[in-house]
């Protein structure tokens, strides 16, 4: 019987060689009621790929996690099961792109958000509106799990300004800060890059579908 899931989204052709697949194929999870769903990216957009895992999913608890990651899986097997013990209402997120859930919490709150591209800024997102909803994070020690990405971003300024432009949307779509502390100690450049940012949020992202689970929202 399925009790856990593990989702990995992918563009990879090949995904059962990559470390991170093999690694946990070779383990003993899958003998124990956890199933691994591996979901092709085709819309250049992880955060679709891992609502699709989602809705496929059979477990009650699920795990979503970046298809470039390292871990110890004995340790993600306690993980599993410690949200299975405890009552609902608890979520654990060790490290970006890393979230373990009860399935009911991810309907509940919407799934991703796909008008984000995946960056930290949508992890960021999900875990704001899983505390909004009254959802908490699960304390542990941060090296609990020893997450390690095996790839390093290539494009890192890139990636930087696009989790800085995911991170104003996030704030902007639940109010984190006051409007006016997104422009504190920003020099002219960063200031006009942070106003594009919001009206590009407040005249059309914000309009778009949020995620296939919308209409549970």
């Amino acid at each position: 019987m399925i009790w856990a899931s593990i989702i990995v989204p992918t563009t990879y052709l090949q995904p059962d060689n990559l470390p991170t697949i093999r690694n946990i194929r070779e383990s003993s999870l899958l003998q124990k009621g956890v199933e691994l769903i591996v979901v092709r990216d085709l819309w250049k957009n992880a955060n679709i790929a891992r609502n699709t895992g989602i809705a496929a999913a059979s477990g009650e608890v699920i795990c979503v996690m970046d298809d470039d990651i390292s871990l110890n899986t004995d340790v993600l097997y306690e993980l599993l099961t410690t949200l299975t013990r405890i009552n609902d209402g608890f979520y654990i997120n060790l490290d970006p792109h890393f979230i373990i859930a009860r399935r009911e919490a991810f309907l509940r709150v919407g799934g991703y958000d796909e008008r984000f591209k995946p960056c930290m800024g949508d992890d960021v997102e999900l875990m704001l509106r899983l505390q909004r909803t009254g959802y908490k994070k699960l304390n542990l020690p941060i090296d609990e799990l020893k997450v390690v990405h095996l790839q390093a971003p290539r494009d890192r300024r890139d990636r930087y300004l696009l989790n800085q432009k995911h991170l104003t949307w996030a704030y902007l779509e639940h109010s984190t800060y006051p409007f006016w502390r997104l422009f504190v100690r920003k020099n002219p450049v960063e200031a006009a890059r942070r106003l594009k940012w919001i009206l590009e949020w407040l005249l059309y992202r914000r309009w778009q579908r949020r995620s296939i689970f919308e209409l549970r929202d």
